[in-house]
């Protein structure tokens, strides 16, 4: 937790690689956590390098497995994104049979992610499971995560490493409140679900904005703007496409509630986050964003609520608009959690356990 730095153990680490996918459509949460997380290793004193190896993972042509081989011989200690791992578990094997220490950062399953169509789920799956079980350690996301993973696929060597939490100031928020869907567009982050409850809330005081990238599932964004366009007056609902830096600052300063109300979520670091600007959140029931929102020891700053369940998503967003005194509650958890959220130089600490042998 902020301020509480675990003691690093007296060895040093081996020099460690990182191999990552580059040129894939984003920002993603995989992509930022593996960003910060380096970060915050380098930060600590870690030998670290990053080796991005490109290509349209997780469906790689013959040489971007080429490209793979290249970038994993030779390596003392390399730590291997999943969505890498899960596709090439011959080339895992292959550098942990050579003598190369291997861990897969495991951030979600494709067949949850929606990666590969339901045709190839088979094959997928065997593929994930070979590289999985070559591994050293699989370094699970969240404790969602290493649970899934394991009913899958059976025992593994994982271990949790979940994100931290960079400090930011309070969310001003707006007047009417402003609610936040800040996720890609795609069906698992089930965007449809909440624009269908807010249709039936049209009468009272909200606008919503959609942040995120939109090229992942082209139909369903096109879905999500034409029900959009359709469902409410122009301007109440706006589907920005991805922003950063100041941009995406200013949104979060004027956001009042998040919503990310997926199928399935690792963790959902947008739910941190958040909560890290005092701004509560409805997250997906049965999903890791649960363990994200229950982080501090008081009452949870928001609620979970079944993914697909409209009619209570529309209950919950109605209780929290017309009760001015649920809407301080809330905030008030939410402000009261920040400081117990988990910072990235306590994932570093968890990080580097791992890396000494």
């Amino acid at each position: 937790m902020r301020g509480q730095r675990m003691m690093s153990t007296s060895h040093e680490p081996l020099a460690t690689t990182f191999i990552i996918p580059t040129g894939l459509p984003g920002p993603s949460g995989g992509s930022r956590y593996n960003k910060a997380l380096i970060r915050a290793l380098e930060a600590a004193g870690c030998s670290v390098s990053v080796c991005g190896v490109p290509g349209p993972w997780p469906r790689p042509e013959a040489r971007d497995l080429e490209r793979l081989r290249a970038a994993l011989a030779g390596r003392e200690q390399v730590v291997v994104d999943g969505l890498i791992a899960s596709s090439a578990p011959d080339e895992i094997q292959a550098a942990a049979a050579s003598g190369t220490r291997v861990h897969v950062l495991f951030h979600l399953s494709l067949l949850v992610d929606g990666a590969v169509p339901p045709d190839g789920s088979g094959r997928a799956a065997a593929l994930e499971r070979r590289a999985l079980q070559s591994a050293h350690t699989v370094i699970c996301t969240s404790n969602w995560a290493a649970r899934d993973v394991v009913n899958r696929y059976g025992p593994l060597p994982t271990r949790v490493v979940s994100p931290g939490t960079d400090q930011a100031p309070l969310a001003v928020g707006s007047a009417p409140p402003q609610l936040l869907l800040p996720a890609s567009v795609t069906p698992r982050k089930n965007q449809l679900a909440i624009l269908r409850a807010l249709a039936a809330l049209t009468e009272l005081d909200w606008q919503a904005l959609l942040v995120g990238p939109d090229a992942a599932d082209p139909d369903y964004a096109q879905r999500v703007r034409l029900f959009a366009e359709a469902a409410f007056p122009p301007g109440r609902v706006q589907v920005l496409g991805s922003r950063t830096g100041p941009g995406l600052e200013r949104i979060w300063s004027a956001s009042d509630l998040l919503l990310l109300v997926s199928r399935a979520e690792t963790f959902g670091m947008v739910v941190t986050e958040a909560v890290a600007r005092g701004i509560p959140a409805i997250v997906g029931a049965g999903t890791g964003a649960e363990e994200a929102l229950a982080l501090g020891p008081h009452a949870p700053p928001g609620i979970a609520v079944a993914p697909d369940d409209t009619a209570a998503l529309e209950e919950v967003l109605r209780g929290w608009l017309s009760d001015p005194a649920q809407r301080a509650a809330w905030r008030r958890s939410a402000e009261g959690a920040r400081g117990m959220l988990p910072t990235w130089d306590d994932s570093a600490d968890l990080m580097l356990r791992i890396l000494t042998p």
